[in-house]
Order: structure tokens, then C-alpha cells, then sequence
């Protein structure tokens, strides 16, 4: 089933941070992506988190409030879902010091079953329809203020993953 395309929330304040926190707390599993100014600048940092879990999209920015709370989250052993973590994990280690020990890594998972296409954008279109713009790939996610075309195109980095991950682990597990 596609989940349904909703307005993420920006947190940009503690404020926002302690509503998130308070959303993400019970959830046993979530989405998690980065945006990082690597293109743009000599040394690079983590310059938005997209988070989801089912029914909610969050865009958190680390350059407006201080994100150091949202580690209690990510680093509890909670199931976390990224696609192709490998750089996320490093940026998220680098900058925050985060450490995430439960991963389901969407790429990892779709390469074991030998999918031929393991971009985010052509397993969303394989298997819900929807083609995911890559426009901004290459955005300069340090400079401000962001653009809506931007916040859109981050929420959907993470908006797909939980119910690509059900899928994918349906999969893996029919295969052993």
C-alpha cells in the first residue's frame, strides 16, 4: 500500500524538538535520512534529518536548534530505517556522536534479493508508483532559508522507507 503524501512538520526550535521527541517515543520503528552541505563546503556537516514514522513526516533542522536530545531516540536500539546508511551512519557519528545500534538499510536489503535498480527513487517507483525527484540532490542544504521545493523533495527521502522496508522484509523472509 502507498502511504499517502502529508505535509512534513519542520522542527526548527526546542520547542518543536520536545513535540517530536514526545511523537517518536513510542514508535518501535523509523525512518531516518540526512541532508549534508558536502558539495558546497570544505567540511561538510549534517544540515537536515528527515524523520517518519506511519502517518507522520518530521524535517528537523540541526542548524536552527540544538538536536542532541533526539540521540536518546535514534540511539536506543529501536529499529531504524535508512536507505544506503553507510554515509548517513558516518555524518550522523562525525557530528553528533550518534551511534545506531538497530538498522534495516532499505539498499542492503534490496541488493540481497537482487534487485537490479537500488536507488531510493527506482524502488519507490517499482513498487508504489510514485517517481521521486532527484532535483535536489545536489542542493546546497546549508544555506537559508530552505525552499518548499526542498523541504518537499527531503520529506519523501523518508516518507517511502517504513513500508519499503515491510516489503523488502516480506521478501527476505520468503527466501530464508
Amino acid at each position: 500500500m502507498t502511504p499517502p503524501i502529508l505535509k512534513p512538520t519542520l522542527v526548527a526550535d526546542a520547542e518543536g524538538l520536545g513535540a517530536l521527541i514526545s511523537a517518536l517515543r513510542p514508535e518501535p520503528v523509523l525512518a531516518l535520512d540526512t541532508e549534508s552541505n558536502s558539495f558546497h563546503a570544505y567540511r561538510e556537516r549534517v544540515c537536515l534529518l528527515q524523520l517518519s514514522v506511519p502517518g507522520r513526516d518530521w524535517i528537523v533542522d540541526p542548524l536552527a536548534t540544538d538536536v542532541g536530545a533526539l540521540g536518546e531516540i535514534l540511539c536506543d536500539g529501536r529499529e531504524t530505517v535508512l536507505h544506503g546508511a553507510d554515509y548517513d551512519v558516518r555524518c550522523l557519528k562525525r557530528d553528533f556522536g550518534w551511534k545506531l545500534p538497530n538498522l534495516f538499510d532499505t539498499m542492503v536489503a534490496a541488493r540481497r534479493l537482487g534487485v537490479v535498480g537500488l536507488g531510493l527513487s527506482a524502488l519507490v517507483e517499482g513498487r508504489f508508483g510514485v517517481r521521486l525527484s532527484k532535483a535536489h540532490q545536489r542542493s546546497d542544504w546549508g544555506h537559508r532559508p530552505l525552499t518548499a521545493d526542498q523541504l518537499a523533495y527531503a520529506a519523501l527521502d523518508t516518507h517511502f522507507l517504513l513500508a519499503l522496508r515491510d516489503a523488502l522484509a516480506v521478501e527476505l523472509e520468503a527466501k530464508g
